[in-house]
């Protein structure tokens, strides 16, 4: 038996490393769903090896979605629900919180507003008294509101100079029209200036209502605990939901793709791209097939379009393409930053490589190393109770199966390279694509024009010339 261990011993090659197996799946921990009699979804993931809680709110119908015309009211409102309630101030709010080493916060995206509180267990009452506080009863006063305003404000007007934030605007409004995306979610200076307090209690009223409400607990907490919780904080608040209208997401009815918009910046020695199209829902079937080939288009250091730009012709510090998922469909943008001579040869650089990841298949290299990266970081996005959280609300969220991220790894490593020629040829759409640049027009206008017609705008948005 020694002499055979020895053979083998000697049969193994100590200067290479060992070759690793394939990528397992990640068991998502399991968690306890119900929903409550009046409306509430509370979910629960018991993790006792730290003796911390984490606590999350979201409303479901409350996101800048609903902002009906009235821009960055959805935003603004949770803002102010941790600013002041019927019993507390802010500053007691704030106060009480940071005594126990808790974190607190609220907001808002297009698909819901959030409430969140993480602290140590032992603290846990004390926390949720303040958590329901501020959800059950903010008050929204003026002193409030004219500060929250002020620096909204503050932040739209600085927003004016940076090139990127006037790009994301403009590709926005020219790609969904008068879709709801259209509009920042930040709100403008006519929209800020225009709301009132009742603006704010509306919206709380309409929107913050214990049937669009999922809570989620993750950590040292049973689900006993959890909905004695629930029921003893929050069982007697009631509200009527609204019928909530689809607004469907269509082009604005007077432009045609393969244009181009350009907000003046003059003296700008960098032209910041935006070059895309309507994308997908965050529930769509072919989410994780679209997730792959992106990567390998332009999702992380290594791909095709980042190579392109930044490693061969050396036009940028950095290319990326994403598809910006949500309940409706989002975007689908290629976005960098060029030097004004190179601009437009950065936009066919772009062109060309969406027509080659609809044409061609990828290599077994470049699709290997994208899948190993891919299920790779998936764990390392799972370490903190937030995460968790916040990934077992998505799943309710956006309709997804209970398993979903159980089976994420072995979902990846089981495409292949038509799988991912398939979806590149459905959703990538060289052939319909906007093109807006935030740069000085006088530098890039005329080069521009080879892609389609051009119109100029302030950084306002006002068009300011053009052919």
């Amino acid at each position: 038996m020694t002499n055979i261990l020895l053979a083998q011993e000697e049969l193994l090659d100590r200067s290479k490393p060992p070759v690793p197996g394939p990528p397992k799946d990640v068991q998502f921990p399991d968690y306890f769903d119900t929903t409550l009699p009046g409306g509430i979804n509370v979910l629960v993931i018991e993790n006792n090896k730290i003796p911390a809680v984490s606590v999350r709110l979201v409303f479901k119908n409350a996101g800048s979605y609903y902002d009906n015309g009235k821009y960055g009211l959805a935003s603004l409102t949770a803002e102010l629900l941790t600013k002041g309630t019927k019993n507390r101030s802010a500053t007691q709010i704030a106060e009480e919180i940071d005594f126990i080493g808790g974190n607190l916060n609220s907001g808002s995206d297009w698909d819901g507003s959030y409430v969140s509180l993480s602290l140590l267990k032992k603290h846990l009452n004390i926390g949720i008294d303040v958590l329901a506080d501020v959800v059950l009863n903010p008050v929204f006063s003026e002193d409030e509101i004219s500060r929250v305003k002020e620096q909204r404000l503050s932040s739209i007007l600085q927003g004016k100079d940076d090139a990127g934030n006037l790009t994301d605007k403009m590709f926005n409004k020219v790609l969904f029209g008068n879709h709801p995306y259209a509009f920042p979610a930040e709100g403008t200076e006519e929209s800020i200036n225009s709301m009132t307090r009742g603006d704010y209690e509306d919206f709380y009223k309409s929107h913050y209502l214990p049937q669009s409400l999922i809570l989620a607990f993750v950590g040292n907490i049973t689900k006993e605990e959890a909905i004695m919780i629930v029921n003893d904080r929050f069982s007697n608040w009631s509200g009527t939901p609204q019928e909530n209208s689809d607004v469907k997401v269509y082009l604005i009815d007077d432009r045609k793709p393969n244009s181009v918009d350009i907000v003046n910046k003059p003296g700008a020695v960098q032209s910041n791209l935006r070059v895309g199209h309507i994308g997908i829902s965050r529930n769509n079937p072919d989410f994780i097939a679209v997730t792959v080939m992106n990567t390998i288009l332009g999702g992380y250091f290594g791909s095709r379009i980042n190579y392109n730009l930044r490693e061969k012709h050396g036009y940028t510090y950095g290319a990326r393409s994403g598809f910006n998922t949500k309940i409706y469909p989002g975007d689908f943008s290629v976005d960098a930053d060029v030097r004004n001579e190179v601009t437009d040869t950065s936009v066919s650089l772009i062109i060309e490589e969406l027509n080659r990841i609809i044409k061609e298949e990828v290599t077994d290299e470049e699709f290997q190393t994208v899948k190993n990266y891919l299920t790779g970081v998936f764990p390392l996005q799972l370490e903190t109770a937030n995460a968790v959280a916040s990934r077992v609300i998505n799943l309710k969220l956006y309709n997804l199966p209970r398993d979903y991220y159980n089976s994420y790894i072995s979902s990846i490593n089981g495409l292949t390279k038509q799988d991912i020629l398939n979806a590149a040829k459905k959703y990538i759409h060289p052939d319909k694509l906007f093109i807006v640049i935030s740069g000085d027009a006088k530098a890039i206008e005329e080069k521009m024009k080879k892609f389609g017609p051009v119109k100029v705008y302030d950084p306002d948005g006002k068009e300011i010339g053009g052919n």
